[in-house]
C-alpha cells in the first residue's frame, strides 16, 4: 500500500467527517435561528464538499489503465481537499464575514481558531500525498 494514497485517502475521509461535525449540528444546518435559505446553503455547501470527496476517494482506489491515468486522478484527487477548504481564505478576505460569531467562541490552537486549523492541515496532507506519488511512494 503506497504512503501517497493512504495521506490523500486520510485528506478526504477527514475533510467529509470534519466538515459534517462542523456544519451539520445545532450552530450552523440546524440552527433554528438561521432563516430558511441560509440552512439550505449550508447542507448544499456541505453535500457538495462531501461528493466532492467521495470523488477523490473513487479515483484513488479505482484501477487506472495506465501510469498518465493514474497521475491524472491522484493529482485531481489530492486537489479536491484543498479546493473544499481553500474557500475559507476567500470567505475572510469578504467584507463583513467573520471566522466566528462570538470573538473567542472556537477554541485555539496557537492563538488561531480552531476551524482555521484543518483549513491548512488538511491542503498540506494533500500536497504532501501528492508530492509522495510523484515519488514513488
Amino acid at each position: 500500500m503506497r504512503t501517497s494514497r493512504l495521506l490523500l485517502t486520510g485528506a478526504a475521509v477527514g475533510t467529509i467527517v470534519g466538515t459534517a461535525r462542523a456544519d451539520l449540528n445545532a450552530t450552523h444546518v440546524f440552527n433554528p435561528d438561521w432563516p430558511p435559505h441560509a440552512r439550505f446553503h449550508g447542507a448544499a455547501g456541505w453535500g457538495t464538499v462531501a461528493g466532492a470527496q467521495v470523488l477523490a476517494l473513487w479515483l484513488l482506489w479505482r484501477p487506472a489503465s495506465s501510469t498518465a491515468e493514474l497521475d491524472l486522478a491522484t493529482r485531481t484527487a489530492a486537489l479536491l481537499p484543498a479546493v473544499a477548504w481553500a474557500p475559507f481564505f476567500a470567505a475572510l478576505a469578504t467584507p463583513g464575514t467573520a471566522v466566528e460569531d462570538e470573538p473567542g467562541h472556537l477554541p485555539r490552537l496557537a492563538g488561531v481558531p480552531l476551524n482555521l486549523v484543518p483549513a491548512t492541515l488538511v491542503p498540506a496532507v494533500a500536497a504532501l500525498g501528492y508530492l509522495l506519488h510523484r515519488r514513488g511512494l
